[in-house]
């Protein structure tokens, strides 16, 4: 399979926020260049790219599945890679580097039990992503691009499947976020 480059930069980009991370987990000090507050709204503004485009893809591939419809089918799955590019990339990066810039503040990812568990979950939910995920993904787009109904719902499935089990850690970093009480290590 020829990876799209939409792949590769989903990626590199989670190449980038693990070293992001790694860098974070270690205690190297992360300089907030701007004010807290600028930080902060680039975080939400990172998780809202992030998280619409998972909520929002799957809405767009069921409309496109039950129309029947193999050329919009096509178009769904194109415009859901394309996606990653425009807005899952960008919500990721932004919603790592900002919050390592915010970390710093509340004494780094060890002093705050939710902060580290919501690293943890983030690690997972990349690996996950950029395996499984990514390679249904591929494979849906592909199958569409191909015409092949059958395979075309096999590859729906599995990356529904999957996009769930990324999803579901993604929601617990929301709450983690929000309630800065962990679940597990309280």
């Amino acid at each position: 399979m020829i990876w799209s480059f939409s792949a590769k930069l989903s990626v590199a980009s989670n190449g980038v926020a693990w070293v992001a991370l790694a860098l974070l987990w270690n205690g190297v000090p992360a300089a907030a260049p701007l004010d807290y507050n600028v930080h902060k709204l680039l975080h939400i503004l990172g998780v809202m790219l992030m998280m619409g485009n998972l909520v929002v893809g799957p809405v767009w591939l069921s409309l496109a599945w039950y129309s029947n419809d193999q050329a919009r089918i096509a178009w769904a799955a194109k415009v859901l890679s394309d996606c990653d590019i425009w807005l899952t990339t960008p919500g990721v990066q932004l919603a790592i580097w900002n919050g390592i810039c915010m970390a710093g503040v509340l004494g780094g990812v060890h002093k705050q039990p939710w902060l580290f568990e919501s690293m943890a979950l983030m690690l997972l939910t990349s690996l996950c992503s950029v395996t499984v995920v990514l390679y249904w993904q591929e494979r849906l787009v592909a199958e569409a691009a191909r015409g092949d109904r059958v395979a075309t719902g096999k590859a729906l499935v599995q990356w529904a499947i999957w996009g769930t089990a990324v999803g579901v850690p993604l929601g617990l970093v929301f709450w983690l976020m929000v309630a800065k009480q962990p679940l597990f290590l309280g």
